[in-house]
């Protein structure tokens, strides 16, 4: 029993992750099994297993599930058809019968310090703000506001994580950016966004 359990992670971890024109910080992390395509990651960020990312561009300090689908191809929906054999350029049926010109794919935008939990999924052409939370499953199909809590189908608006005031103090100072000394150094009070701000100011 033990020994097949342990089998079972050996060939999991085998699923290693593909990049395809992808921009990774070297301190970001993507799990096994996980597929990106034309993205920018940023510092401290992470990919959870078998998630799907095209044409995207991740801010830092973000935690992505696993077996989530960020962007990728739209199909015409105002065509004769929605296949993609009847549209320019290779398609996974490796046939065209047309080669009518379309552009299925708009980027999405992931701020910085997003969490966005397992299955979800999350449209093209997307704006996540800053600091926002998904929830599980959720189906995102408009822009997330910074520091909002989204959850459903499609994704709505719970909450704000802060008020208006802290949510303006967050990001007028971008910690995100600091170099990592000066995140050591105040590291400890990031358990208290009021301490925080406070002794920023």
């Amino acid at each position: 029993m033990i020994k097949t359990y342990y089998l079972a992670r050996i060939l999991r971890k085998l699923h290693i992750p593909s990049f395809n024109h992808c921009q990774i910080d070297k301190t970001a992390k993507v799990a096994s099994g996980a597929a990106l395509t034309k993205v920018k990651m940023g510092r401290y960020s992470y990919v959870g297993s078998y998630t799907h990312i095209t044409d995207s561009e991740i801010g830092n300090f973000c935690s992505i599930g696993g077996n989530c689908g960020i962007g990728g191809g739209m199909h015409p929906l105002n065509y004769v058809s929605t296949s993609p054999v009847f549209l320019q350029g290779r398609n996974i049926l490796g046939k065209n019968f047309a080669n009518i010109q379309y552009q299925p794919s708009k980027k999405v935008m992931i701020g910085n310090d997003v969490w966005i939990g397992e299955c979800v999924y999350i449209m093209p052409g997307i704006t996540i703000g800053d600091g926002a939370v998904i929830g599980t499953h959720a189906v995102v199909t408009k822009d997330v506001e910074p520091y909002s809590v989204v959850a459903g189908v499609p994704a709505k608006e719970i909450r704000k994580r802060f008020d208006t005031e802290m949510i303006n103090s967050l990001r007028e100072i971008h910690w995100w950016d600091w170099p990592e000394d000066k995140i050591k150094e105040f590291s400890e009070l990031f358990d208290d966004p009021c301490k925080l701000i406070g002794s920023i100011k």
